[in-house]
């Protein structure tokens, strides 16, 4: 009996599997993965070359900052490109090939050097250049615009279709004029901000360089009306027509800020998430009170050899001579004679401290030596430094002639302030360093 059921079970089993046929087979699919991807890149392909005036591209770098692109495809596997990387490679077009592959979905791969080949260039400073991708993944598609990923840095590529009006504006030279334009209206407008509703004033700085740490990035920093500060910095990409802010944008004060444009031929705007603008004015001096910036935006008050700046009164003037003065007195400092040098206070926020550098030069200020003193400092709210000795005067040669600044940050509270030279057409800002106790004791530097 029980060779019998072990029989019939067999049967059964043996039957199973004799019926289950390959071509029984349903998936839960309508395609099989092969013809998905087939699909996916004859898409992405046809996509890419039937844009009639080509793609407009943004796209963030991991190492360094953002970057802008004007792509055209044909079917022949050739892409000409341009790029704000710098005025030369946006005013000139390159050619290079591409390749649409299956490589974890439908990837774009940029085969020989291009533009956004640069970006991932290792001969650069760092081993693995600015970490720019040249290998794209297929995302997903959002209206006119493709997204693709980098393969290794999985930064987004942003392919949005341009207009026959971009299309003829990059391919006449205007992207390079238009990028000098954006850069230019920052330096004529040295201290660019906003202000919202709440009066809430918002500093806007951009950098225009390609610098790896610091170049194509732009910082928001706003002061409030309690005097509470805040900051935030995003990586951008100039377009022909923009300032795009790339992840998503840079948000502060409640506001998640996407784009910088022209308004008109004049007038730049800061454009929010929900497309709410905000005109950029210009201060004559930085909104944020300087002794915030001391180590941020700027480290160093510096004086030139025997120079005295506007703002600096008469007791000031005798602090510093009594050190540029001296530089050619043998007698003053100890048996040498100078015929050039100048001043540095450097602030080293981290470790609050402040260094006091003498230098001293016998060959107009090509080389030289540098006698150093430290400071460590305290500041209250109201910007009010009180400077103690950290270590005493060290090297050089002119630790004798620098003992009266010496005294006068031992021995006073200190406020810095901007001076701004209204006589100068450039309206130059100065640092200016005064004493609480003696307001009539003033000493104007260059920021640096």
């Amino acid at each position: 009996m029980k060779k019998l059921i072990i029989f019939s079970l067999m049967a059964l089993l043996a039957g199973g599997f004799v019926g289950c046929k390959k071509d029984s087979y349903v998936a839960l699919f309508d395609q099989l993965p092969q013809d998905r991807m087939s699909d996916s890149i004859k898409y992405v392909q046809k996509t890419l070359t039937s844009a009639p005036n080509g793609w407009v591209a943004i796209m963030p770098t991991s190492f360094g900052g953002g970057y802008g692109f004007y792509m055209t495809f044909d079917e022949a596997s050739n892409v000409t490109m341009y790029s704000d990387w710098s005025t030369a490679f946006a005013s000139t077009a390159f050619k290079s090939q591409y390749r649409i592959k299956a490589d974890q979905g439908a990837s774009l791969s940029f085969d020989t050097y291009n533009y956004i080949t640069e970006l991932n260039d290792p001969d650069r400073s760092v081993r693995n250049g600015y970490g720019g991708d040249i290998d794209f993944i297929y995302d997903h598609t959002s209206g006119d615009s493709l997204i693709m990923l980098g393969k290794r840095y999985r930064q987004k590529l942003s392919l949005i279709k341009a207009t026959a009006a971009q299309k003829a504006q990059y391919t006449s030279g205007a992207y390079a004029t238009a990028i000098t334009n954006f850069a230019n209206f920052f330096v004529n407008n040295k201290n660019a901000f906003i202000q919202l509703e709440d009066n809430t004033k918002i500093a806007i700085e951009p950098n225009f360089t390609t610098n790896l740490g610091a170049g194509k990035r732009i910082t928001l920093t706003a002061l409030s009306t309690s005097g509470a500060i805040s900051s935030a910095t995003a990586k951008f990409a100039l377009t022909v027509d923009q300032m795009a802010i790339l992840d998503s944008g840079v948000n502060i004060s409640a506001l998640r800020f996407v784009k910088v444009a022209w308004k008109d031929a004049t007038t730049m705007a800061i454009y929010t998430s929900t497309g709410k603008e905000y005109i950029i004015n210009n201060s004559p001096a930085p909104i944020l009170p300087l002794y915030m910036l001391m180590g941020v935006k700027y480290s160093t008050l510096y004086s030139a050899f025997k120079t005295i700046y506007p703002g600096t009164s008469t007791a000031g003037a005798t602090i510093l001579n009594y050190f540029h003065n001296n530089l050619n007195n043998a007698t003053a400092t100890g048996g040498y004679s100078f015929n050039s040098g100048n001043i540095k206070l450097t602030w080293d926020l981290v470790n609050t401290r402040v260094t006091f550098n003498g230098f001293s030069s016998q060959n107009g200020g090509t080389s030289g030596w540098t006698t150093t003193i430290t400071y460590k400092y305290t500041v209250d709210n109201s910007g009010v430094y009180k400077f103690t000795l950290y270590s005493a005067a060290s090297g050089g040669y002119v630790a004798n002639i620098m003992t009266q600044l010496d005294a006068f940050l031992r021995n006073n509270s200190v406020k810095l302030d901007y001076y701004i030279d209204t006589t100068d057409p450039n309206k130059t800002v100065y640092g200016q360093m005064s004493s609480v106790e003696t307001p009539t004791t003033a000493m104007t530097f260059v920021l640096q």
